[in-house]
């Protein structure tokens, strides 16, 4: 997997409870690195377009006959949905690369180890040298930095599945307020 991350946008629901002004259902943009972009706004179909009239059963729709779900709509959840997928697969590697570097310690240092006893030396002095070999201290430097980006992209998936479930509770908190009313 490479270093270099692409900026994508996940969508955030109810931006009138940020102070925004907006109206509920609205959506701002939030940028995820490293998460494949959603489609471009004009796009996607407008969150709630009430079509009013009689026979509407206070369901309001899309413009395209779906539900619209709290100001999500499918095509909203298909691409959060791929964006968790993304993020999900990208902390899976940067974890299996870890691990990887974490088990190779030992033989990295038996390898050094063996290299210094060859000369002649002590096995607790070979290994002090291993310690303090500039190839061993590169790959604890590699170890760390890997677990680093690991724990990074472990964050960005933690933070959309809390993002959706803080959404998730608003929502439910919404619905049972319009009952009230």
């Amino acid at each position: 997997m490479g270093t270099s991350e692409t900026v994508a946008t996940a969508t955030r629901v109810g931006s009138a409870r940020e102070g925004s002004g907006a109206t509920a259902g609205a959506r701002a943009t939030t940028p995820v690195r490293g998460a494949p972009p959603l489609p471009p706004a004009a796009a996607r179909a407008p969150t709630r377009a009430p079509t009013g009239g009689a026979g509407t059963t206070g369901r309001e729709r899309d413009g395209g006959g779906k539900p619209a779900l709290g100001g999500i709509v499918p095509e909203d959840i298909d691409a959060v949905y791929h964006q968790m997928q993304h993020l999900g697969n990208k902390w899976a590697d940067a974890h299996a690369e870890a691990e990887m570097l974490e088990e190779a310690k030992k033989c990295v240092l038996a390898t050094i180890t063996l290299h210094y006893i060859g000369d002649g030396g002590t096995k607790a002095a070979a290994e002090v040298q291993a310690y303090a070999s500039q190839e061993y201290q590169d790959h604890i430097k590699r170890m760390v930095e890997a677990r680093r980006r690991a724990n990074l992209a472990k964050i960005e998936l933690e933070s959309i599945k809390t993002h959706l479930n803080l959404t998730r509770t608003y929502e439910a908190t919404r619905r049972e307020e319009m009952k009230m009313l």
